[in-house]
């Protein structure tokens, strides 16, 4: 035992010198752009579809540039997207409300540019409902894209605010379910 962490430890340390270190964002920068992924966390079963995202945080009546990119693992097909803006954000640029990818081997990743205002400070949000067209199966996946206006965005919900057990937030999407009844 002793033989192989004297031979490993030598090892890890030469390769943790030439591990490259992330590179750090200026504070200015990390406070008005907001990341986010759904990569690498845990979905429920649906549309293999992952979302990444880049928010611009601004002041109110100015303009926030919102960077979505979708990416699936499905080899071909089609990805329709429907968009909901909230009411209280005004759509600067023109992007329509229902959008169609066509999936190929080579092209599996998708961006989408939005220009967004708000007239009153708060936390909204840009909600996505994306359905991959497979052959016979259509599977869903909704999304959730933040904006934040003003200073100290806050939610201007006058729902329900629902939060699980392990005190993650629960939001309420548009959805689509189908039913179907087996015949004997």
């Amino acid at each position: 035992m002793k033989k192989i962490t004297l031979f490993l430890a030598p090892l890890l340390f030469l390769v943790g010198l030439q591990a490259k270190p992330t590179q750090a964002i200026p504070q200015e920068e990390a406070y008005t752009i907001k990341t986010g992924t759904t990569m690498g966390h845990y979905q429920k079963p649906g549309a293999p579809i992952d979302m990444t995202y880049k928010s611009e945080k601004v002041d109110v009546n100015q303009t926030a540039d919102i960077n979505i990119t979708l990416s699936t693992s499905v080899q071909y097909g089609t990805m329709s997207v429907s968009l909901k803006i909230d009411d209280k954000l005004t759509q600067e640029t023109e992007v329509q409300e229902n959008l169609t990818f066509d999936i190929q081997p080579n092209k599996k990743t998708f961006e989408i540019h939005l220009k967004v205002r708000g007239e009153e400070e708060g936390l909204y949000y840009i909600r996505l409902l994306c359905k991959n067209d497979k052959s016979s199966s259509s599977r869903m996946r909704a999304f959730a894209v933040p904006v934040y206006i003003g200073e100290d965005p806050k939610p201007k919900s006058k729902g329900i605010l629902m939060k699980a057990m392990s005190g993650e937030n629960l939001s309420i999407s548009k959805a689509v379910e189908t039913i179907r009844t087996l015949d004997e």
